[in-house]
């Protein structure tokens, strides 16, 4: 069975997160998108995990998937743990995945000691990697930790700000028992692929949403035997990941170095040559997601051709395909030259997704002349297409500015 999952998400309790996130958006998002599974986000906040209770209805007894609205839901939660090592301060942002509300509230007893658990649905804790990982095992052995976007400047496991070299640096002797790195918006596979500790395991690529516009934006299709928490884990050890679907690298808002302040971006083989130092204001630049697989790749990044299909392979190994996704809203937001949460858009959007069941099939299947039916615009049918087979024109982002992929209209 495959399934096209989204399980880095949040709610209305994270801050900096839409106030229309719940359970019911969620599911109704996740419907029109296209997802099958997605993570039922920010467990350890006490009021959202009674809500989820109340509403999440198990699909079977022990299954750990739970259902609202034709949806699925498998319990993932994102934290923050900062601490001291070696010296230096480290900033981690880690996914949770748990089988139960039992064991959810058995770490949660644990966490309420470390933090107000009401104060955000993504907690800091003042506690190591390392430390995280006895606590939630220590609640239900089938738990899981995830690193999430582990390339990214701040809070990323390999972060060029506070991370590691490595997950055994992170995580000492528990470093075995990752079973999956997620990429985060400024990285694609193939940038894992020359990378020791994410060839190593599943690479995983999933939306970090804020809002249901966000949902999707990245997803991971599994295969999977029956639909079980206990599958969806044996799918990621075994690496049994079909494809991902991804943002372009440079899309990602910390693909390359800079510094937003001074207006500085480069590719990290000309801020190498500067020492990582702003050229303007003489201070340290962020440096960003490519430069950080480079610096901690064993050989030549792999990945640098494409099959027959337009996916990228590797030459040397055999990893899962993906594809580079143009989120459907900022096709249209591009091709009609209108912001793109418009009625203008939104109203585009829906007759696309009602015609061919949601905005994954809009973007992956059908022909451009019956896009072009349904819309009765020629510029958007071109848009998708080229979206589709990469014709895009890509700005890189950096320092926590946006990068863009704006699909072309005419070839």
């Amino acid at each position: 069975m495959r399934v096209i999952c989204d399980l880095h998400l949040h709610s209305r309790y994270s801050l900096a997160t839409s106030k229309s996130l719940d359970l019911r958006s969620l599911a109704d998002g996740a419907k029109q998108v296209g997802i099958d599974l997605l993570a039922a986000p920010d467990f350890t906040h006490p009021h959202w995990r009674e809500e989820m209770r109340s509403e999440l209805v198990e699909t079977q007894y022990g299954s750990g998937v739970f259902t609202t609205r034709g949806r699925n839901f498998v319990l993932m939660s994102e934290v923050s743990c900062i601490w001291r090592q070696d010296g230096q301060s480290r900033r981690v942002h880690i996914l949770i995945a748990a089988p139960s509300f039992e064991a959810v509230d058995k770490m949660s007893t644990k966490f309420a000691k470390l933090q107000n658990l009401e104060s955000d649905g993504r907690p800091i804790f003042k506690i190591s990697a390392r430390e995280l990982f006895e606590i939630v095992r220590d609640a239900d052995p089938r738990c899981e930790l995830i690193p999430a976007h582990v390339f990214t400047p701040w809070y990323g496991v390999f972060g060029a700000k506070s991370g590691f070299d490595s997950l055994g640096e992170c995580f000492g002797d528990y470093a075995d028992e990752i079973p999956a790195v997620e990429t985060g918006l400024s990285s694609d596979p193939s940038m894992h692929w020359s990378v020791p500790d994410s060839r190593a395991r599943a690479i995983v690529s999933f939306s970090d949403a804020h809002s249901v516009a966000s949902l999707g934006r990245e997803a991971t299709v599994l295969e999977i035997r029956e639909l079980s928490y206990e599958s969806v884990i044996s799918a990621l050890r075994g690496r049994d990941v079909v494809e991902t679907y991804e943002f372009h690298p440079e899309h990602g808002k910390y693909h390359l170095d800079g510094h937003r302040k001074c207006g500085v971006r480069m590719h990290p083989d000309a801020s190498d040559e500067l020492g990582g130092v702003c050229p303007n204001c003489l201070r340290g630049m962020t440096l960003g997601v490519l430069n950080r697989t480079r610096a901690i790749s064993d050989g030549p990044r792999v990945g640098a051709v494409k099959d027959a299909t337009g996916q990228w392979e590797d030459p040397l190994d055999v990893h899962p395909p993906y594809r580079h996704l143009v989120p459907l809203n900022e096709i249209l937001a591009y091709t009609l030259d209108v912001g793109k949460s418009t009625k203008r858009v939104m109203s585009v959007y829906s007759e696309l997704t009602d015609a061919f069941g949601n905005e994954f099939s809009v973007l992956l299947s059908p022909p451009e002349s019956e896009i072009t039916t349904v819309t009765k615009r020629d510029d958007v049918a071109r848009a998708i297409i080229n979206a589709r087979f990469g014709n895009v024109e890509l700005d890189a982002g950096y320092d926590g500015v946006f990068g863009s992929a704006i699909p072309r209209v005419i070839e």
